[in-house]
């Protein structure tokens, strides 16, 4: 901590040791800190959230009895077994029922919409697990949620299915505008799907009983020491107004969502000392402001204690900020 606290001081020192100079005359004992930023308003990047998330949703309509096999846009499917839904007084649902999908299989995408592979491990802690991908189903009928009396298999695409899998969930939040925290509540098993176009796909299967969030992953293996990764963001940006993730460089999914933000310090932190030592990756800034994206993505390897900052933004569109993490 010793080491943050002189690290965020020589960064103050610079900011001191320019603000005042040949060409800026200051008046003589007064001192104009550049971190002394009115905090910049939050609403639009709270907005943001569900702003990315629902236009992605898909809307399927099935016969609540016989129940049906939904097929997602990029390989996700829903398998619902007939007489599975039900009323919440018992009786069985006889008529159309909506039931929405979302699927999130890339990092671009995980980060847009506020998401991440922050998950609960068997100490208590968060760290990022290694994701296929991420997905949200939601099942009403009359605009009510329905009682599942069954088993619901969810579908998750991955050519090379032959790892140990798991299925996690989102058991204190299964809202679609949750900020998820991801615990394991079951395995995964590989599956192969044929599509209504008779082609084959492999993935891993999951089974629940639960509307709400899932994903099909595993913990990270790297036995290297664990630390803490840090990063300051631009005068005036907090979490109330932005993020800043951690994106590993693996083939899986694996973003860190940094969980606190120290008023003392100005500084985000991953926080829990999850992070394994000598990982590769990319530490990204993001806010939104009218409607516009700010971002800003740097090249780390980890160290202990690892101290990034954000200096400098560029501006994107959803779609382009998207593009940005997904050609990292």
């Amino acid at each position: 901590m010793k080491y943050i606290q002189f690290l965020c001081a020589l960064v103050l020192a610079g900011c001191l040791a320019i603000s005042c100079s040949e060409d800026h005359d200051c008046e003589e004992g007064v001192i104009e800190t550049p971190n002394a930023v009115a905090p910049i308003n939050g609403a639009d990047y709270t907005t943001s959230l569900l702003d990315c998330r629902l236009p992605k949703v898909q809307t399927f309509t099935i016969q609540g009895f016989e129940g049906g096999l939904l097929f997602g846009t990029q390989g996700g499917v829903i398998n619902i077994p007939g007489q599975t839904l039900f009323n919440e007084d018992g009786t069985p649902i006889d008529g159309e029922v909506e039931v929405s999908l979302l699927e999130m299989f890339t990092s671009g995408d995980i980060v847009a919409c506020q998401l991440s592979t922050n998950t609960r491990n068997a100490a208590g802690t968060i760290e990022p697990t290694l994701s296929e991908g991420l997905l949200f189903f939601d099942i009403r009928f009359n605009g009510n949620p329905v009682v599942i009396q069954g088993e619901i298999q969810i579908f998750i695409p991955e050519e090379n299915n032959a790892q140990e899998q798991l299925l996690f969930n989102s058991p204190s939040c299964s809202d679609i505008d949750c900020m998820v925290t991801w615990e394991n509540t079951g395995i995964a098993f590989p599956t192969e799907i044929i599509d209504p176009n008779g082609n084959n796909s492999n993935g891993y299967s999951g089974i629940t009983s639960q509307t709400g969030w899932y994903h099909i992953g595993q913990f990270n293996p790297n036995q290297n020491e664990r630390t803490i990764v840090y990063n300051v963001p631009p005068p005036g940006f907090n979490d109330t107004n932005s993020n800043v993730f951690f994106r590993y460089n693996n083939d899986k999914i694996a973003v860190s969502l940094f969980e606190q933000y120290d008023i003392g310090l100005g500084v985000f932190s991953e926080v829990y000392s999850e992070i394994p030592i000598e990982t590769q990756g990319q530490l990204i800034f993001v806010s939104r402001q009218d409607g516009i994206y700010m971002v800003d993505t740097s090249e780390i390897r980890v160290t202990q204690n690892n101290i990034g900052a954000t200096t400098t933004t560029i501006d994107a569109t959803e779609e382009e900020l998207i593009t940005v993490i997904n050609s990292l």
